[in-house]
């Protein structure tokens, strides 16, 4: 059998550890000399396997540094994570049922791999027979036995729970190519209203789609439109572009069932949407019966209230809001779900609450909005990671600045304030809202501002950085968002001393690492980790660092890693990995806020397969942490 093992070079280390754990503890020295003797002291480098599912058992491993990972080898090689080995873990507790009862082939269902350099002593099952006869050491086991056999039925108890929304949940969380009709069929544009009727009979359709050659625009024609003509008595010979309406609506491929919903819903009567992909080229149909097959139609009533939304329906609009999201969670929903439902209703209810302070300003006061302006979120909104209603974090620019101009948008900004507290959006506690002059002003106005974040970097004003620079367009006019957009990049091309200082800051907050000396803090009884603090914000950070060295400037965090893999900064592999371990953090997260009210993890109150997870996406999200700081040069 070809070893993975060889001798380490520091057998001290391991022979002090051992001497210390309830295996040899209180042994004379010749007691324990002899019982160690018959041990072998094992090194394991980083990556191997310390044991194979299908190779037998010949005894435990008691492990005295680095970290093993302990999963279930899946179907095609799918791996889940069951828990982590670190010092004075035992490897191979369960494969003493071996050593107890002899069996014709050996039901190992698990694998172990050095996750780092993994050095420990293993024990034969002849050394753990003849341990096993002291009373001491069998209360021991039974202890071991006793708190893997409780985090067994707890893993297996949520497997049981999770199967029963597992594949509902699949059919929810869905992007738009996964609803819509594909290939795209179309029809050439000299096609008349007899080509289109019996090409929809056909192939079954309820429209059909047209090139417009002048445009090069994809046109939408329904049957509706076709027997609205026929009412008219224009003739069967009559071009289906001459009957079109008005240009038809498009919708990414890569786009989620509910921002699919929403353009439904702005659209009373629109039935059909081209799908396009990246390149805006149709490449499907979607229609209004694909969306409504699928779950939580309730969204689509409450997108409705959230259209007539006014200062009497506020209060049932928000109750409908955080009914929808309790729901989600209820249903134990994934948190891109959720985060992807939740997100598009945010957005609209502060569209709406601009829209509303616009109309109460020209109606009570008989002001019009002077030019154009964007409006921006920040914070959790910003990120796209709004699971519930939380504080205001947002901004205000507009096109050009005099008295007149900045009074109305100082207006506006109170009354979209007081409209979002409303709802249930709270004050933010800092401040850091568009009501207050820091944080609306002019384009002119904010390029003097970033100018003197970059040239002055206190702590204040890197704080208000971090928090600028987790923004995310929401509102308003899209010329004057990509003009503020370059005049960013363009202020941060001149200084780089702004991002240099948010470097350093960001290397005295490192994601805890699963070192030998955090590993102990970690897994000591009674420790916790803040996880927003010491685990999301430095991710976070991390983020806007690299996307604006690469002139990514807004986002949610996943558009943003979306746009780094485009860039060719990281593959496929790693921007999932990277998702996966953020969504899991920011899930335990939440999770703790609902159970106690803040972002606090007992360590000690987790699972081994909790543990596990937890210090996998620890890891993943280090790791990156590590390379931003590497490529930042600090």
């Amino acid at each position: 059998m070809e070893k993975t093992f060889r001798q380490p070079s520091n057998g001290k280390s391991i022979k002090d550890f051992v001497k210390n754990t309830p295996l040899f503890k209180g042994r004379n020295q010749l007691e324990f000399d002899q019982l160690y003797g018959r041990c072998e002291e094992r090194q394991y480098d980083k990556g191997v396997l310390i044991a194979n599912a299908r190779k037998k058992r010949e005894g435990i491993l008691l492990v005295t540094s680095g970290l093993a990972e302990v999963y279930a080898a899946g179907y095609q090689h799918e791996r889940e994570v069951l828990e982590l080995a670190g010092p004075g873990g035992i490897i191979g507790l369960a494969s003493l049922s071996n050593m107890l009862k002899i069996q014709q082939k050996p039901p190992n269902t698990v694998e172990i791999q050095a996750l780092e350099t993994t050095l420990g002593l293993f024990l034969p099952y002849d050394v753990v027979k003849e341990m096993l006869e002291e009373p001491e050491i069998q209360r021991y086991f039974l202890e071991k036995v006793v708190f893997r056999l409780q985090d067994v039925y707890q893993s297996f108890t949520e497997q049981l729970q999770q199967s029963s929304w597992m594949d509902s949940q699949k059919k929810v969380f869905q992007r738009v190519q996964d609803m819509m009709s594909s290939p795209l069929l179309m029809l050439p544009p000299s096609s008349s209203m007899l080509d289109g009727i019996q090409f929809m009979y056909k192939e079954g359709l309820s429209a059909v789609v047209c090139l417009d050659s002048s445009s090069s625009q994809s046109l939408v024609v329904s049957m509706r439109e076709i027997i609205s003509a026929i009412a008219q008595d224009k003739p069967m010979t009559t071009k289906l572009l001459e009957i079109v309406g008005k240009e038809s609506i498009t919708i990414k491929r890569s786009a989620y069932y509910y921002e699919a919903l929403t353009i439904f819903q702005k659209n009373p009567t629109l039935r059909h949407v081209i799908v396009v992909d990246e390149m805006e080229a149709p490449v499907g149909m979607l229609t209004l019966s694909d969306v409504l097959k699928q779950r939580h139609r309730s969204i689509q009533q409450v997108m409705a209230n959230i259209d007539h939304l006014d200062e009497s329906s506020v209060e049932e609009v928000s109750k409908k809001v955080k009914q929808v999201s309790s729901q989600l969670l209820e249903e134990r929903e994934s948190i891109r779900l959720i985060v992807s439902t939740m997100t598009p209703i945010y957005d609209e209810i502060v569209k709406k609450s601009i829209e509303l302070a616009q109309q109460r300003l020209l109606k009570e006061n008989g002001l019009t909005t002077p030019c154009e302006f964007v409006f921006y979120q920040m914070g959790s909104a910003g990120r796209g990671e709004q699971l519930l209603m939380t504080d205001q974090d947002h901004f205000l620019v507009y096109e050009k600045s005099t008295k007149a101009i900045d009074d109305y948008f100082k207006k506006l900004a109170d009354e979209i304030v007081r409209l979002l507290e409303m709802v249930g959006f709270k004050r933010c506690d800092g401040d850091m809202m568009a009501s207050n002059k820091i944080w609306r002003g002019s384009l002119a106005d904010w390029q003097q501002r970033i100018h003197r974040w970059t040239i002055n970097t206190t702590t204040q004003n890197t704080l208000y950085a971090y928090n600028f620079f987790a923004m995310r367009w929401v509102s308003g006019d899209r010329s004057l968002h990509h003009d503020f957009m370059n005049a960013i990049n363009e202020e941060l091309e001149r200084s780089g001393i702004l991002l240099l200082q948010m470097a350093r800051e960001l290397k005295g907050t490192m994601i805890p690492s699963l070192d030998h000396r955090i590993l102990s803090f970690i897994l000591r009884e009674g420790k916790e980790i803040d996880l927003k603090l010491r685990v999301l914000f430095p991710f976070h950070h991390s983020l806007q660092l690299i996307c604006l060295k690469n002139k990514i400037v807004d986002g949610s965090t996943f558009e943003k890693l979306e746009s780094l893999r485009e860039l060719n900064r990281f593959d496929d592999s790693t921007l999932e990995e990277l998702k996966e371990s953020a969504d899991y953090v920011l899930m335990v997260t939440l999770q703790q806020k609902l159970a106690v009210g803040n972002s606090k993890v007992l360590i000690d109150k987790l699972t081994s397969r909790e543990k596990a997870l937890l210090s996998r996406a620890l890891t993943v999200l280090r790791e990156f942490q590590m390379t931003v700081l590497r490529d930042m040069g600090v």
